[in-house]
């Protein structure tokens, strides 16, 4: 027994060591394989050959220790190593080993060593017939009656076998008899045997039965076992009483009195005793109601009346009476007693509603049923007839059924839930009896509500007026609509409809709350870019289908006055506003001497731009137009007159706070024929129509986008070829005392100071008194104890804070602002000895925290001022704040009326118009102008007085007065209007403007319309094209800038660092881009793009002026003299500092604007006429009776010069009548001087002469060939070339808007492109810095200083390693890449001391490797950052280093795309188009990082037959989002789309049909058919 528990002891040893050598081991082979063997085999029995099965050598099973190493009865088998054989080692019973288990299997592991391997091996044991049936007892005993029905069973007892199937029970047999047989039924796997009868027992033939039971198993031989049974029969009462009828029938009235007999019953029993003693009783299932009216006598078999009786209850009544005898067991029979009852009337009618639904739709159909009306009276005969009545008034009405007293609750008009929601219908029974009686019913109907009504505005457009410069995301409107309909169907919500073009695109900038209907703009407006533009509000309900409506809202930008008017004319050479103007002596009062032109960018009131006077040597002699700006004579010049005359005119616009500039005219008076010559040259310059410059345009255009593409290829190129190499060695020289690139330093007594561009350094404090821009770096050199502790410190000199307050205009003195000492949250009581006090502000001293004097919104409307607080200490300490001051606009200004304006500056007007003029005519237009902004400012006009209020009608917002309808014979001539024009202040301010509109003969008119209209039209179209140009001239500027800005950034990124600076001793030199000097032992040095290494700031040198430390040798005390001049070039201006020898040395700049000018160089070239062969030669024809001022052509000439060199005159070299054509000297129109008479010649040739400014000008000229033809011969050709030209014009300046729209966007996102590229330019750091011994220099991004023997070091040096490695892997070499000793890491303390995921890397002190020492795990670390670093800090001591280390985690593709539900719903209608775009769910990875390379890649569609020409009624398919890893990772969501019906089928008539298939047919009926008759369907 020992020996066997040790055998037992070193298996589970032995097993042990097997499982760790199968750890250990990388191959490892699994197989399985499986036996069957029977029970109860003998010992040694073979089961298999394990090793031919598996495939192994038999020599090598005893090397490789072929054994059985564990399993779950590993004592049944064995074996053996010389043949590989697996046997019998234990006899195996299966019934104890499985119990009753189905399957009896044997898992055993079979192992191989050199190399190891594992194999299954399923061993199963089958069962034999071993085991004989038995029964749980060997007898069993029964009591049957004699009256037991054929077919009883009883459950014998069942026999068990532990054999399974098919060795265990099969079937039961019974001994031969007639009154039993023997049934099996199965219950799970068990037989069990019932006892039949299938034959009556009758004890007085037989009385007792003993049967035997055999059970027998499935073996073979079969196994059997037998059971006893004993039957015993007893005795019954087999004879049943008898009644003497089966059936009794009586009638009884009904409220019969109580007691009253209604009927005896009697049965008799053939049996004797007890077994014939008979008792009566009810049958326990009559209903209750009968025990309560009717008794009965249980012996005698009496039934009389127990309660009242009424034919409504219970007309019939039908008693089961029972007659049962005292037998063992008794038996009971059943006999019926029928009671009829006779009725009287005592009953009113019943009327019972069954309503379908007390609601119905409001938009149900007539004839809808709503309720079924049952109408009942208990009583019979006459008593029961009842009719039905129906309260007047109610849309419905009652219809009989094809059942006696049913009706049907109908509509018979239509319902609406508007009007009347509920009905209270009343219904009236009444029966026939006599006296008849009757009964009412209360009925309500609810009409429901049906989604027939959409939401209604107020209007069907509404103005929104929005002040530009709006703050984003506030709200500036609402809309509210209204709907009939209730509950859901009245739910509104509200949508912006946004479209794909056109002024949809700024409902891209508007958002509306879908429930409330507040609107906000999501962005700030420019009225300069949009002046207005419009939107749709969508109103919808939820009704089922949801009906809509919308609204327009049309919204205006208000204007504000932000920009000041530009001088277009006269403009000199130099550019500023002056000019020259020469007329003769002999001109008349009223001659047009030239005119001011000036240009506004803001409109309305803003653009209104007024000319006066501000300077002028004879005020009788020159008077200004206000409005137009012509300077024209008063008078004639007398011989006294002076020859020059200066006026200086001031252009100011009518904006609230009123922006102006002015233009000087010089005007030399000179004799006649001195100024015959130049008259063509000096007539005016008048605006340019649009398709003058718009070829020029075009052509402008396009050079500036081949200049932008040309640009941009060129920066990519040199972006693309930067070298990124840093592996240089930098100020190897052992005396390198210098700082990090992008940092300026220099030392001041036993400090040093530097500035830092992009990065703050360590250890380094702001200067007092440095405006807060220079650090101070700490001192290391050996010092005093407590020294260290200040020098360490940041000292912060300004602390600079805002706030902001808000007052009304116009407060008194003394009105207080604010309370900023508590707003600051400044002590009070240090205010005295801090000197607390306003320091700087605007010229006016308005605050001294209370107000000293009254403002004016309209001569200042903000301001700030400084508030600084000093403290007492040594030194004192001080900070400020901005208090900027907004000044509030009360209305305090009236309206100012602008047009009309008569000639003696009331507002007065006469407008005249043709008496044929139609309802709609726009006759004039008030113009009026309120200094205050807002409401103050905002006016409204009305009609005050009208002679005929049903002819002129007064738009309320824009001041346009058109006709209301046509005029009349009876119409006045003359109409008087006066306009009144109100602010919309708290108290409103008015003016009245007065308008006399006479009306003439349209023959008066025509002249004068014909005239005015084509200069309105011009001046428009100028205006177009002025636009155009400035906003062409902006985008170029824009892009010019946004060039040169890059192309800088381009040249300032400095990307190789390979070279060694100041290598040699005598090196004097400076960086590239740098201009240097010495003075005294100093050298002096300016850089541009990048700062030099080992310089520092000159004190003094306004800082931009670097010092390079001199390392030459040199004696001591030796100072270089001398003097320098220094120059450096900023962006817009040359700079030159001079420079003293001095100590210090002082200096002094000078600023050199340079300026290009233009000479004229460019001869006026001839865009219109221009024949087909080149020159300037055109035809035109005019129809004969054209009035004077009709416009011929215009001459079109472009001039590349600009200011005055590029400013064109036109005028008539040559002309064959000078009364009929007059030239235009601004614009080149031509147009005829007065009506063709019949002696005129048919044709005219005019030579046009253009000629520029310059100082020698330069000229073209242009022939036009005037062709008189008669008005039918020009009419057609005069309006196909009109509409042609203007169809032709309005194209090419609508692709020419489009062309810049695209080349600016091209612009800003090939800049952004641009910026992105310079921005995310890679950096490799992965060089060794600092090999050399004597090197005491630092990184790039690195700040080094000495302090006595000793140095101090911050570098930066940044790694990547991809998440989810295992602990130990090595992310870089620190000592390597800083070039640091790694034999002196640990006598220096190298170590991490600090870091924001210090658990996560550690640093060997050994070799300097920095290695993973924790999970790393992206997304728990960072989440969902698109970068994620962790920074690290190590420190050296001896000297003391700090560098720190920048790890980035890398993101892997360790996690699948999700989708945010699994399963999406469409519902499409059936009438969908195919191309329709339904949106799905976006897959989502929540755990990954939001810019990694593995996000999702695409998306994939499962196979579907649904989405073609033809549409299913509902199609399924499956969206499998998909990554770019490697292996990619794929997550999928299934869309269901259900196709919803629209009503796209016409009804189809079935009945009538005609026989050529029209819906037509004929019905025949006769003559005295009654009402109601049904005609046909």
């Amino acid at each position: 027994m020992e020996s066997e528990a040790q055998r037992r002891i070193w298996k589970i040893w032995w097993t042990v060591l097997c499982f760790s050598l199968l750890l250990s081991f990388l191959e490892r082979v699994l197989a399985q394989i499986r036996y069957s063997i029977p029970e109860e085999v003998k010992e040694g029995f073979v089961v298999g050959n394990i090793a031919k099965d598996l495939g192994l050598g038999v020599s090598t099973l005893v090397n490789r220790r072929f054994r059985i190493v564990s399993g779950s009865k590993d004592t049944f088998f064995q074996v053996n190593q010389n043949n590989g054989v697996m046997y019998v080692q234990k006899k195996i019973d299966r019934e104890e080993l499985c119990e009753g288990n189905s399957a009896c299997l044997i898992n055993l592991k079979i192992a191989v060593e050199n190399p190891l391997e594992i194999h299954h091996v399923v061993v199963e044991i089958t069962d034999i017939n071993d085991n004989v049936p038995s029964f749980s007892e060997m007898h069993q005993y029964f009591e049957i009656a004699e009256h037991t029905p054929i077919g009883t069973s009883f459950q014998l007892h069942a026999a068990r076998d532990q054999d399974t199937s098919p060795n265990s029970i099969r079937n039961y047999k019974l001994s031969q008899n007639d009154n039993f047989e023997i049934d099996t039924k199965t219950s799970d796997e068990d037989k069990i045997p019932f006892l039949v009868l299938r034959k009556l027992l009758d004890r007085e033939q037989i009385a007792d039965y003993e049967l035997l039971v055999t059970a027998i198993d499935g073996g073979n031989p079969p196994k059997t076992s037998t059971l006893n049974i004993t039957i015993k029969v007893l005795d019954i009462n087999d004879n049943r009483p008898v009644f003497s009828q089966n059936t009794y029938s009586v009638t009884l009235e009904e409220n019969a009195p109580v007691g009253t007999i209604v009927i005896v019953v009697n049965a008799t029993d053939r049996d004797e005793g007890s077994n014939s003693d008979i008792e009566y009783s009810f049958a326990k299932t009559l209903k209750r109601k009968v025990y309560d009216v009717f008794q009965l006598d249980r012996n005698t078999g009496e039934i009389r009346v127990k309660g009242v009786v009424d034919f409504e209850d219970t007309e019939v009544y039908k008693l089961d009476i029972q007659a049962s005898d005292k037998g063992q067991p008794p038996w009971t029979v059943e006999s019926r007693v029928i009671i009829k009852i006779l009725d009287i009337n005592d009953n009113k009618p019943d009327i019972e509603v069954t309503s379908l639904s007390n609601v119905v739709a409001e938009d149900s159909k007539l004839s809808t049923v709503i309720s079924l009306i049952s109408v009942s009276d208990k009583d019979s005969g006459i008593n029961g007839k009842v009719v039905c009545s129906l309260s007047d008034g109610a849309p419905f009405e009652l219809k009989p059924s094809f059942q006696d007293n049913m009706y049907s609750l109908e509509t018979k008009e239509k319902l609406d839930r508007e009007t009347i929601s509920r009905y209270d219908i009343i219904i009236t029974a009444t029966d026939l009896g006599n006296p008849p009686l009757s009964s009412i019913k209360s009925l309500s109907v609810l009409v429901s509500d049906v989604n027939d009504n959409t939401p209604e505005f107020p209007r069907s457009s509404l103005d929104l007026y929005l002040e530009e410069n709006n703050t984003p995301g506030a709200s500036v409107f609402s809309v509210s609509a209204l709907d009939a309909d209730s509950d859901d169907n009245a739910v509104i919500s509200y949508n912006i409809v946004r479209g794909d073009g056109g002024q949809n695109n700024m409902a891209s900038f508007i958002n509306i709350n879908s429930e409330t209907g507040v609107i906000q703009a999501l962005k700030s407006f420019d009225f300069e870019s949009v002046k207005s533009f419009q939107f749709h509000v969508l109103a919808t309900d939820s009704g089922s289908p949801p009906l809509s409506s919308n609204v327009t809202v049309n919204v205006f930008i208000l204007d504000r006055n932000d920009n000041v008017p530009v001088i277009l004319y006269p403009v000199s050479s130099n550019g500023s506003a002056e000019g020259v103007e020469e007329i003769p002596r002999n001109v008349n009062a009223g001659h047009l001497v030239t005119k001011v032109r000036a240009y506004d960018a803001d409109i309305g009131y803003n653009g209104w731009l007024l000319f006066s006077l501000q300077e002028v040597s004879d005020h009788t002699l020159f008077g200004l137009d206000r409005y137009t700006g012509q300077i024209r004579t008063l008078r004639s010049f007398t011989e006294t007159d002076e020859a020059q005359h200066k006026l200086v005119v001031l252009v100011k616009d009518n904006g609230n706070v009123s922006l102006s500039a002015t233009a000087t005219v010089m005007i030399k008076v000179v004799e006649p024929k001195e100024a015959f010559a130049a008259s063509d040259v000096t007539n005016a310059v008048k605006d340019e129509e649009d398709n003058d410059v718009t070829f020029y345009l075009i052509i402008t255009l396009g050079s500036v986008s081949v200049l932008f593409v040309v640009s941009i290829v060129v920066l990519i190129v040199m972006q693309c070829s930067k070298s990124t190499d840093y592996s240089s060695k930098y100020l190897q020289d052992a005396n390198y005392d210098g700082t990090l690139c992008h940092s300026i330093q220099y030392r001041s007594g036993d400090k040093r100071y530097m500035l830092v561009g992009p990065r703050m350094s360590i250890g380094s404090t702001i200067v007092p008194g440095s405006n807060g821009n220079t650090l101070v770096v700490p001192d290391h050199r050996r010092r005093t104890s407590g020294q260290y502790a200040s020098a360490a410190m940041f000292a912060l000199e300004h602390v600079t804070t805002q706030i902001r307050y808000s007052i009304p205009e116009e407060e008194k003195d003394g009105y207080t602002v604010g309370n900023i000492a508590k707003d600051l949250e400044i002590d009070v009581s240090t205010l005295v000895d801090r000197r607390f006090r306003i320091v700087s502000g605007s010229n006016d001293a308005l605050f001294q925290i209370y107000a000293l004097k009254h403002f004016d919104f309209e001569t200042i409307k903000n301001f700030q001022f400084h508030v600084l607080a000093t403290d007492s200490g040594s030194p004192p300490l001080s900070s400020n704040v901005t208090v900027n001051v907004f000044i509030l606009d009360q209305n305090d200004n009236v309206p100012v009326i602008l047009y009309p304006v008569s000639s003696n500056g009331s507002a007065e007007g006469v407008e005249e118009i043709p008496r044929n003029v139609n309802a709609g005519h726009l006759v004039t237009k008030v113009r009026a102008y309120d200094a205050d902004i807002g409401y103050n400012g905002w006016l409204l006009f009305s009609l005050q007085e009208v002679s005929d209020h049903t002819l002129f009608g007064l738009d309320r917002y824009t001041g346009q007065i058109r006709t209301l309808r046509s005029f009349t014979e009876t119409d006045e001539a003359q109409h008087k209007l006066v306009v009144l024009v109100k602010d919309n202040g708290n108290v409103s301010l008015s003016a009245t403007a007065t308008v006399m509109i006479k009306v003439v003969e349209p023959q008066e008119a025509f002249a004068a319309s014909d005239v005015t209209n084509t200069n309105v039209k011009d001046e428009e179209d100028n205006d177009v094209t002025f636009y155009l140009i400035i906003t062409l001239g902006s985008v170029s500027v824009l892009f010019v800038v946004s060039i040169v800005v890059l192309i800088v950034m381009q040249c300032s990124k400095s990307t190789d660092y390979s070279s060694k600076y100041l290598q040699d001793a005598n090196y004097d030199g400076t960086l590239c881009h740098s201009i240097q000097y010495r003075s005294g032992d100093k050298r002096y040095m300016l850089v541009g793009p990048r700062m030099s290494i080992g310089s520092t700031i000159v004190p003094g040198s306004n800082r931009n002026t670097l010092v390079i430390p001199d390392r030459r040798r040199r004696a001591s005390g030796e100072i270089g003299s001398g003097q320098w001049a220094q120059v450096y070039v900023s962006e817009e201006r040359l700079t030159v500092l001079a420079i003293d020898s001095g100590s210090p040395p002082l200096s002094s700049n000078v600023t050199v604007n340079v300026f290009i000018l233009d000479q004229n160089d460019n001869v006026p070239v001839i865009l219109y006429p221009v024949s087909s062969n080149g020159s300037a030669e055109g035809v035109e024809e005019i129809p004969r009776n054209v009035n004077a001022g009709h416009l011929v052509t215009k001459v079109r000439a472009y001039d590349a010069d600009i200011g005055y060199n590029g400013w064109l005159l036109f005028s008539l070299q040559e002309v064959s009548d000078h009364t009929l054509f007059g030239l235009d000297r601004y614009t080149g129109q031509i147009r005829t001087l007065r009506s063709f008479t019949e002696t005129d010649e048919a044709q005219h040739k005019l030579v046009v002469l253009v000629k520029d400014n310059g100082n020698v000008s330069l000229s073209a000229t242009a022939t036009v060939m005037i062709k008189v033809v008669e008005p039918k011969e020009a009419f057609a050709a005069s309006d196909v070339t009109n509409t042609v030209k203007d169809e032709e014009d309005n194209d090419v300046t609508f692709y020419l808007i489009i062309t810049l729209g695209s080349v600016s966007v091209l612009f800003v996102v090939s800049i952004v492109v641009l910026i992105v590229m310079q921005c995310s330019k890679s950096t490799d750091y992965s060089s060794k810095y600092l090999q050399d011994a004597n090197y005491d220099g630092t990184l790039c991004h690195s700040i080094q200083y000495r302090s006595g023997d000793k140095r101090s070091v911050w570098a930066h040096v940044r790694y990547s390693v991809s998440e989810e490695q295992k602990e130990g892997t090595v992310v870089g070499n620190i000592a390597k890449d800083l070039g640091i000793d790694q034999k002196t890491l640990q006598e220096r303390g190298f170590r991490i001391v600090s870091t924001s995921g210090e658990s996560l890397f550690k640093v060997n002190q050994n070799d300097g490797v920095l290695y993973v020492g924790g999970n790393l795990d992206r997304e728990r670390v960072c989440e969902k950052t698109s970068s994620c670093l962790i920074d690290l800090k190590v420190a050296l001591e001896n000297p003391l280093e700090i560098h720190y280390v920048t790890v980035e985690i890398i993101d892997v593709n360790d996690h699948s795309p999700l989708f945010s539900e699994k399963e999406t719903v469409f519902e499409i209608g059936e009438s969908a188009i195919p191309g329709m775009r339904f949106q799905l769910p976006a897959a989502l990875r929540t755990l990954d990082t939001v810019d990694s390379n593995y996000h999702s890649r695409g998306y994939k569609l499962s196979q579907n037959d649904h989405f073609r020409l033809e549409v299913k009624d509902r199609g399924e398919f499956h969206v499998l989002a998909t990554d770019s890893g490697s292996p990619p990772l794929s997550s999928n969501v299934t869309v269901n789309v259900f196709i919803l019906d629209q009503n796209d089928n016409v009804p189809v008539i079935l009945y009538p049909v005609s026989s050529n298939g029209s819906a037509e047919g004929v019905e025949e009926i006769p003559r005295n058919v009654n009402a109601g008759h049904l005609v046909t369907k």
